[in-house]
């Protein structure tokens, strides 16, 4: 995200609904950089991968396609949405039809609940070109600029952690769905504070002022 859209997402998160406090504030941003990131990095994979084999693909069936590549072992259905994190199996099987109708992957036999895919010839070839531009035009530049792995290593740590996080908090709405429980907010936003009224000074003033006081000020009045 360049300095302009950084600054227009600042504008559009600050006090919204999602910050209602500063430390929201800071979190809503934090999240709004996490999606700015995911889309950066599917253009980026989808890009790359399209240039390397001239077949376009979204991001979830290349990451598919790198992990089965990964440790040069078969992998099932099951293994890659172990490693990717995702549950949607369908969508696993779906993308997998694709890679082996590509050319890219090929079954290893067994049964079926157990079929593993491994990649082809040409799918090691184009996953090799894949790292090799990974490794010149954006690790070299990321390591450039933030001037050291240990850097990196850390920031992989904070999202490891980050991500333990969003999958308790996750966890606990599924309970709440299956339950039917309807939970008020742990902490609530703050109330705004109620604006004074006007003449509120006045008007104690004059319930504190004698009786003959204020009819005689209501007689100048007049």
């Amino acid at each position: 995200m360049d300095e302009h859209s950084s600054e227009a997402a600042r504008s559009l998160l600050h006090h919204s609904h999602l910050a209602v406090v500063d430390s929201e504030d800071k979190f809503a941003e934090f999240e709004f950089a996490i999606h700015h990131i995911w889309e950066a990095f599917s253009r980026w994979s989808s890009e790359v991968h399209a240039y390397v084999s001239t077949q376009q693909l979204p991001v979830q069936d290349v990451s598919v396609l790198q992990v089965i590549r990964m440790n040069e072992r078969p992998k099932s259905a099951a293994d890659i949405g172990k490693f990717l994190n995702r549950d949607d199996s369908a969508n696993i099987l779906y993308g997998l039809r694709k890679l082996e109708k590509a050319g890219l992957i090929e079954k290893t036999g067994g049964p079926v609940r157990q079929t593993a895919y491994r990649v082809t010839e040409r799918g090691r070839e184009v996953t090799d070109q894949y790292a090799a531009i990974r490794r010149n035009f954006l690790l070299a530049n990321v390591v450039s600029v933030a001037g050291s792995v240990e850097i990196l290593e850390q920031l992989t740590k904070n999202l490891w952690l980050l991500t333990g996080f969003y999958e308790q908090a996750a966890r606990k709405v599924s309970m709440m769905s299956l339950s039917g429980d309807v939970v008020a907010p742990l902490i609530a936003p703050p109330t705004p504070a109620a604006k004074p009224k006007k003449n509120a000074a006045r008007k104690s003033a004059e319930k504190k002022a004698p009786a003959a006081t204020r009819r005689g000020a209501k007689a100048g009045n007049a």
